[in-house]
C-alpha cells in the first residue's frame, strides 16, 4: 500500500515535458506562438495531441475553461534541450514614412532573426501595421527583437498577437 506513484516527466521531440504522458504528439498553438521561456500549459486535445499555448493566451485563461475540459489542461514545461529555433509572431503599429520596413528589416538582421512571413498594411489615417512570423531561440531573443522594434522611429507598439 505505498503512494501513488508520482506523475512521470516526459521530454517530447519538441523541447517539452509533458507530465503524465509520454510519448505524445505536441504542436505549439498558432493562437499564441510560444517560444522557450515563456510560461506555458497544456491542452490534450481530441485525437490530436498536446497543443501547447501561452498561459497569457486567451485561449488558455482559466476563466473560459468549461468544467468538461477541466481534466485536459496538464502541465507542460520547457526542456534543457530545446530546438534551434521557434517560430513566433509579431505585430508592429507604426505611423507611416518612408524607410520603415527597411529600418524593421536592419533589426531583424542586427538581432540574427530569420523573418518567415511579413504582411504590411497602412491605413488612411497614416499608420503602418506590420506582422511578422520570425524564428527565434527563446523569449530573451525575441524580446531583444522587440526591444530594437520599439527604439525606431515612429514604432508606437511592438506586441505578441494571442487568441
Amino acid at each position: 500500500e505505498g503512494k501513488p506513484p508520482a506523475p512521470q516527466k516526459s521530454k517530447s521531440e519538441k523541447g517539452l515535458i509533458v507530465e503524465g504522458l509520454s510519448n505524445c504528439l505536441v504542436k505549439f498553438s498558432k493562437c499564441c506562438t510560444p517560444v522557450p521561456g515563456d510560461a506555458i500549459v497544456g491542452f490534450i486535445t481530441r485525437g490530436y495531441g498536446v497543443s501547447v499555448h501561452r498561459k497569457d493566451c486567451p485561449n488558455a485563461d482559466p476563466d473560459r475553461r468549461t468544467a468538461a475540459d477541466q481534466g485536459r489542461w496538464i502541465k507542460v514545461s520547457w526542456s534543457d534541450d530545446i530546438r534551434d529555433s521557434y517560430t513566433t509572431g509579431l505585430e508592429v503599429v507604426c505611423k507611416d514614412r518612408t524607410g520603415l520596413l527597411v529600418d524593421i528589416s536592419t533589426a531583424m538582421s542586427t538581432c540574427k532573426v530569420n523573418v518567415n512571413s511579413l504582411n504590411v498594411h497602412t491605413t488612411s489615417d497614416g499608420f503602418a501595421i506590420f506582422h511578422l512570423t520570425i524564428s527565434v531561440a527563446d523569449s530573451k531573443q525575441l524580446e531583444q527583437v522587440m526591444r530594437k522594434i520599439h527604439q525606431i522611429s515612429n514604432v508606437m507598439k511592438v506586441n505578441r498577437p494571442a487568441g
